[in-house]
């Protein structure tokens, strides 16, 4: 018998879950993400104007010295080429000129998106904010007490009440139960019963971060562009590519 023990295939342990890397950043609350959301937006705004007012400059001098050689008779292909040869020595300056206040714009967009970091782990999904609900008080622990060795029918009705009063706590309780059971015996879905408890504020938040996200990244790509001179289709395609993504997660 020994014998046959030892030479059973044993399970292997479970490898240790690694917690996500450490955050300085602050948990900002709902009404915090939401505004920061719309300062953002209004910032990228007035970023995209500077730089649509700087392209303007550059595109304007060039025009000037295409008209001038008009007048003075040159050939269309000589003012185009003196024309780009303007334009492109305008933008250099304007990029050089302006370079101090453009890096100070972009870079409070990058703060608050740096200022997300801890508040988005938080908000990863409805499931991460329910289970938060009423963590460490008296009301979550009995419920968890009372819950615990319940059977699928109880944990369906207790999930119906959950959805049906608004209670949180209740719903927190219940995903921490259903966490310890095997996924193909959970009655109730964790991710629904999230979703109908905490689905709305979670998408306010959650589009709020997406919205500040986007706006960083868009005027990064807005400004590399101006300072090259061209556009960068594959940057466009990524940021088109990466909000579509986020939407349908």
């Amino acid at each position: 018998m020994a014998l046959a023990l030892r030479n059973k295939e044993l399970p292997m342990p479970e490898p240790a879950q690694t917690l996500p890397p450490v955050s300085t950043a602050p948990v900002l609350a709902v009404a915090e993400v939401i505004s920061l959301a719309e300062v953002a937006a209004r910032r990228a705004e007035k970023f995209g104007r500077v730089i649509e007012t700087l392209e303007q400059g550059a595109d304007a001098r060039g025009a000037e010295v295409a008209e001038s050689l008009a007048r003075a008779g040159f050939d269309p292909r000589a003012q185009r080429e003196a024309a780009d040869k303007a334009r492109a020595t305008a933008r250099a300056d304007l990029a050089r000129n302006s370079s101090d206040a453009r890096w100070t714009a972009l870079r409070e967009l990058n703060a608050a998106a740096e200022a997300l970091a801890t508040t988005a782990q938080l908000w990863a999904s409805p499931v991460t904010v329910l289970s938060r609900a009423g963590l460490g008080s008296a009301e979550r622990s009995a419920y968890i007490a009372q819950l615990t060795g319940a059977g699928p029918v109880e944990l369906t009705q207790m999930a119906t009440l959950a959805t049906a009063t608004g209670n949180k706590v209740l719903g927190a309780a219940l995903v921490s139960i259903l966490d310890r059971m095997p996924a193909k015996s959970r009655p109730v879905s964790a991710a629904d019963l999230a979703a109908r408890l905490v689905g709305e504020e979670w998408r306010q938040v959650d589009s709020a971060i997406r919205a500040i996200r986007h706006a960083n990244q868009a005027s990064l790509n807005r400004n590399r562009e101006f300072e090259s001179g061209r556009s960068r289709p594959l940057d466009r395609v990524r940021l088109a590519l990466n909000a579509n993504k986020e939407e349908t997660n």
